[in-house]
């Protein structure tokens, strides 16, 4: 299997590389003292954690809602995070379009916070969901079903920076004794973030036409970004096994475009996307959207995305065959 160099053709070791063009983007932005205690910071997912992390550096983490085991779609609040709501100055997520369960316990538990929905974010590229057929509309009439805005905005590097922005804007309204600091962390990591994104793009040249199913409709942001092409995807609602004609449909679908890799997430089960490969045989693969197994930095949002693509490559691209000797 090729490995994945994602600064390729540079002979180094991808993550090296990666550290020395995040290191040289930012030699000319010198440290910014804080002397002020910073506000009591929670985010619903880990990618907003991270991209509030990213703002807030070293002066705190932020206390993430949502475990990233679980699906923002299908998620109930327990008493603790209750109570981490009660005490939060401010609050960012993306909205109720993602975190549908959040809405009311904003509403009635984060009464005294500044609560922030990213999905209202200036400068966002924002997508809509294509309309399911009717079959598939039948399959997916609950209250998770997937219409109007599509909210896996993190997805986008471009969005990202926009997000980061935002986010920088809120925490030095709230904090002005630690603007500066923000607003440095802020620029640090959109350096970064358009760093990630140009190499990436020259990366996945070869893989912008592979066609590949997902799981489930939530990463149009990240096809659209680096012109992946993205052909289908096997859930109409999220964590919801598709009806019969729906699997009928992706079987058909594998065959015609010559599918040949399927990209599912922890967040579900994977008993569809297994089926699928043992009568197919289409590669399967891993992406998680929500970072789980990261530990928490300033750079965590750049892993996600850099984890996604290398499971990508190692899904899309031809294995090498070993030589006969």
């Amino acid at each position: 299997m090729r490995a994945l160099h994602l600064f390729a053709p540079f002979p180094i070791k991808p993550l090296v590389l990666f550290v020395a063009i995040l290191a040289s983007a930012l030699l000319t932005l010198g440290p910014v003292q804080a002397f002020a205690a910073p506000p009591k910071v929670v985010a619903s997912i880990k990618p907003v954690q991270a991209l509030v992390k990213a703002v807030m550096g070293e002066l705190g983490d932020p206390v993430l809602l949502i475990p990233a085991t679980a699906s923002p779609h299908q998620f109930s609040l327990k008493p603790s995070q209750a109570r981490t709501l009660e005490d939060a100055d401010v609050v960012f997520w993306i909205g109720p379009q993602l975190e549908i369960a959040l809405s009311g316990p904003l509403e009635k538990l984060a009464s005294s916070a500044q609560v922030v929905e990213l999905l209202k974010a200036p400068r966002l590229r924002r997508l809509n969901y294509e309309p399911e057929d009717a079959d598939h509309e039948n399959e997916a009439e609950d209250e998770h079903g997937h219409t109007g805005v599509d909210p896996h905005i993190w997805l986008s590097p471009s969005n990202a920076r926009a997000l980061i922005s935002h986010i920088a804007d809120v925490l030095s309204e709230i904090d002005p004794a630690n603007a500066d600091t923000y607003e440095h962390n802020a620029d640090q990591a959109r350096q970064k973030i358009g760093i990630l994104a140009r190499k990436t793009m020259q990366y996945v040249a070869a893989m912008r036409y592979v066609p590949y199913l997902v799981q489930h409709d939530g990463f149009s942001y990240l096809a659209l970004e680096f012109g992946f092409n993205e052909v289908g995807h096997i859930q109409t609602t999220p964590g919801r096994e598709p009806g019969a004609k729906h699997v009928a449909d992706i079987m058909e679908l594998i065959k015609v475009k010559e599918v040949k890799c399927l990209l599912h997430e922890p967040q579900f089960p994977p008993k569809m996307a297994l089926r699928l490969q043992a009568e197919t045989g289409i590669a399967l693969r891993e992406v998680d959207p929500m970072g789980t197994n990261l530990p928490l930095s300033e750079d965590t949002y750049l892993r996600i995305i850099q984890d996604i693509i290398s499971s990508m490559e190692m899904c899309m691209q031809p294995r090498l065959q070993p030589s006969a000797e």
